[in-house]
């Protein structure tokens, strides 16, 4: 960790009862910070605004919150942006009577940036299917909250794997991601993606780019469908689109997202 501050404060100590520790109760987003700039700034800070909405905790102002990150981000040439907003300390168990909007805590973490990611968008990666399967949340579909406990296991499973990532179904049998990023596929020359309304995290990076293809068909995944892909890519804002050269050791075309990468420079 390069940074952390606490509510515009340089500190890495947080009150014990904060309900982002105890129930995961908050939001966070994770960017990447390129010559003191962090790219995609507006998008990411939206989805902290759409997240706090949707958690009912009280949203920090845009423009102060747009000012605080761009302080700390110009010190540095290419690193690991996390800004996570909790509901603060204080309620009752899982009740918030009593908290007020100045309870509300604001974490921006600096950290190293992963060196590998470079080499793996030229050369692409070894994708597999993971044994263990989310569940399914209507009420959290998309949203980046703090209960990441399945993401915490599918880790564990990848980290046993020879794989790069693995690819997560639902208790549905529904694809939804990867461990830690989004999905896309060709399949007989149509790009599609999952539907995420009942699982996963919709990622500012899938976001940008179903803005910029019209032509990508997010769709109820299975399986099936991979096994039938000719190309494949996953992506996140950190390690951008990142293409997938062997899914099940079976060997994948990587020219259509490399042209999509090509397409997408300057956007994400």
């Amino acid at each position: 960790m390069k940074y952390c501050s606490i509510n515009g404060i340089e500190q890495k100590n947080i009150n014990i009862a904060d309900r982002g520790f105890s129930y995961g109760d908050g939001i966070f987003t994770t960017a990447k910070l390129i010559n003191g700039q962090i790219v995609l700034l507006e998008k990411h800070i939206e989805r902290l605004r759409q997240g706090c909405q949707v958690l009912k905790i009280a949203a920090p102002s845009v423009q102060s919150l747009t000012r605080q990150l761009q302080l700390v981000a110009k010190s540095y040439s290419q690193a690991v942006l996390k800004v996570i907003i909790t509901a603060g300390s204080g309620g009752r168990g899982y009740s918030r009577v009593g908290l007020s909007e100045d309870d509300r805590n604001i974490i921006i973490i600096i950290s190293d940036y992963p060196k590998h990611y470079k080499e793996l968008a030229r050369q692409g990666l070894d994708l597999g299917d993971a044994k263990l399967q989310i569940g399914v949340s209507p009420m959290l579909g998309g949203l980046k909250h703090l209960n990441r406990l399945e993401q915490v296991l599918l880790r564990g499973e990848l980290d046993e794997r020879k794989e790069d990532d693995l690819v997560v179904t639902n208790c549905l049998g529904h694809v939804v991601e990867a461990t830690c990023a989004n999905l896309f596929y060709w399949k007989k020359g149509q790009l599609c993606t999952p539907e995420l309304s009942m699982s996963g995290v919709n990622g500012i990076i899938r976001q940008t780019i179903l803005v910029n293809s019209p032509e990508v068909q997010v769709c109820q995944s299975n399986l099936a469908d991979l096994r039938d892909a000719n190309s494949m890519f996953i992506c996140n804002s950190l390690m951008g689109i990142m293409p997938v050269k062997t899914y099940n050791n079976r060997k994948l075309d990587i020219d259509d997202v490399l042209q999509l990468q090509s397409k997408m420079k300057g956007l994400i």
